[in-house]
């Protein structure tokens, strides 16, 4: 049975929502992505609370994967790590060799319309789907469980869709993963007041949003170019 359990997502992908509801599980450690400050520091993107951000993570990649060993050294029990797959670039993977992987996906339109209200220069590269397919490819080699799972078909009824996730992690399902108490937590990262007031607000998981009309302009453009990559991670998600 996996003790760790690497999380790779976009951005707007209810991402937070389940590190929370994986977090409920006895024993279990939530990391809030681990690589966010390398993923700056590289890119030198002006993200909300940025330099607020660096003062408080690792800003090296070797340093975050450190991290990421001492606490797999330190703690016995279970752990979830939720990174998006876009700070990954460039990051060293060696540290997961042995995790459980799960990529959740969504359908671009609704990541795009999302970031876009709070990064409304959003462009492929923000959203991480090109290198969700990358990534899905490097890990292949790796030993654990490996699944995809469309995040808005875990919603349709998380109550009958979560037991088949955790038994193709090879992890038994816990009711209180379905629920999680409303506010902060202590694990969430720093950049937490930005990003996760609407995720503090929720007790539970919500119904999925509709597919919405038809982005325009520049929006549109980004979501054309991003749907190929959905589609073809679609193609091997789990069945749900």
């Amino acid at each position: 049975m996996p003790r760790i359990i690497h999380a790779i997502s976009g951005p707007r992908n209810i991402s937070t929502a389940l590190l929370y509801a994986f977090s409920q599980r006895s024993g279990c450690v939530g990391v809030d992505e681990p690589f966010y400050g390398p993923f700056l520091e590289r890119t030198g993107l002006d993200h909300p609370g940025r330099a607020e951000i660096l003062a408080a993570v690792p800003r090296k990649p070797e340093d975050s994967a450190e991290a990421m060993r001492r606490l797999f050294a330190s703690h016995p029990g279970e752990i979830y790590m939720k990174n998006m797959a876009h700070h990954m670039v460039d990051m060293p993977w060696d540290w997961a060799s042995e995790a459980a992987h799960i990529f959740w996906i969504r359908h671009p339109r609704k990541v795009i319309r999302s970031f876009a209200k709070v990064w409304p220069q959003v462009n492929l590269d923000d959203i991480g789907i090109q290198e969700q397919v990358a990534q899905w490819a490097q890990i292949q080699g790796f030993t654990a469980p490996k699944i995809l799972v469309d995040s808005d078909e875990m919603l349709a009824n998380p109550a009958e869709t979560f037991p088949k996730i955790c038994a193709a992690l090879g992890i038994p399902f816990h009711a209180e993963m379905l629920q999680w108490p409303a506010g902060p937590k202590p694990y969430d990262g720093p950049w937490w007041p930005h990003w996760y007031s609407q995720v503090h607000a929720s007790t539970g998981f919500g119904p999925a949003n509709d597919l919405g009309e038809p982005l325009t302009g520049r929006y549109a453009e980004v979501e054309a170019e991003a749907l190929p990559y959905y589609e073809t991670l679609y193609s091997h998600r789990l069945a749900l």
